[in-house]
């Protein structure tokens, strides 16, 4: 996953900038909740999965077998009018380990206002600094926040650019009247306050885990486990501080969902004073998920 040019990066070396695609997202629609003709369900989905597939968002060159695996999963749960659907969309994003046939979790993310206008054969493309229609502003700024969390994983803080292009669409998106890119809504876990967590200073810790974690902590799993999870361990730490610092802060929450099942998997063959460490941590910085994370003792 582009760790050659992350490398030639680190080393000070010159790339030459290609466009080329950087995703590998895998669309479904699930339109259970919708009666009649579902035509345009099967419309959509070859659309976003062609815009999502062939748009080449960064300059970056990317080769096939780097780009960056997802699956989008959108559930439409009301059809308001011809054009009009409610929709949530579940964000599955993967990032191979090093050295390793495994792949991560790189980012488990929900969004329950995932609503837009569509009509069959609409055109997307991606236009800098342009808000044309919400369905296309959705995919741009979640494609954005999860190039941010991919580069983030391979450089120290590598992810700072696409994350702030993704504040740039918050804010062309907020004149318009659909939900999540505002402020002003009664929740913390919108689109708004992802983009302003991933750009405020108070939490660049956050992008610290993120580059540790994975580049000393999954990465080093196959060469030595045990140097993995002491450098896992050292992450929790270090988020277990964060949340104390910033109680209910959605980027732990991500974190969390994220990385839920694979934290049970690493330490569940670790030493049994990593273990408790482990479950000690987890009970103050995600208590809700202790009955998962107590399995790694059994």
């Amino acid at each position: 996953m582009r760790l050659s040019i992350i490398l030639f990066l680190l080393l000070g070396l010159s790339i030459t900038h290609l466009k080329a695609q950087e995703f590998l997202v895998t669309v479904t629609i699930n339109s259970q909740q919708i009666q009649g003709d579902k035509t345009v369900f099967k419309d959509m989905q070859q659309n976003i999965s062609r815009y999502m597939n062939t748009t080449a968002f960064t300059q970056d060159k990317f080769e096939g077998h780097e780009r960056i695996r997802v699956g989008l999963q959108i559930i439409v749960s009301s059809q308001p009018s011809v054009d009009y659907f409610v929709c949530q969309a579940n964000f599955q994003v993967y990032r191979p380990a090093y050295n390793s046939t495994y792949e991560t979790s790189l980012l488990t993310i929900r969004d329950n206002a995932f609503n837009f206008k569509y009509l069959p054969y609409q055109n997307m493309a991606y236009v800098q600094n342009t808000y044309t229609d919400n369905l296309t502003a959705l995919l741009n700024f979640y494609a954005f926040v999860i190039l941010g969390f991919d580069y983030d994983s391979f450089a120290p803080n590598g992810g700072q650019a696409h994350f702030n292009t993704a504040r740039e669409i918050v804010g062309l998106a907020s004149s318009s009247n659909e939900s999540g890119w505002k402020s002003s809504e009664q929740t913390l876990k919108n689109r708004f306050w992802l983009a302003e967590n991933l750009m405020n200073t108070k939490y660049r810790v956050f992008h610290q885990v993120l580059y540790k974690y994975h580049r000393t902590g999954i990465d080093g799993l196959a060469e030595s486990p045990a140097r993995g999870r002491k450098a896992i361990l050292a992450c929790l730490r270090d988020l277990q501080r964060l949340n104390r610092q910033n109680p209910q802060l959605y980027l732990v929450r991500i974190f969390c969902d994220t990385k839920n099942q694979e934290l049970v998997k690493v330490f569940q063959n670790a030493f049994v004073n990593d273990q408790k460490e482990f479950l000690t941590i987890m009970q103050d910085v995600d208590p809700t998920n202790m009955p998962k994370y107590s399995k790694v003792q059994k």
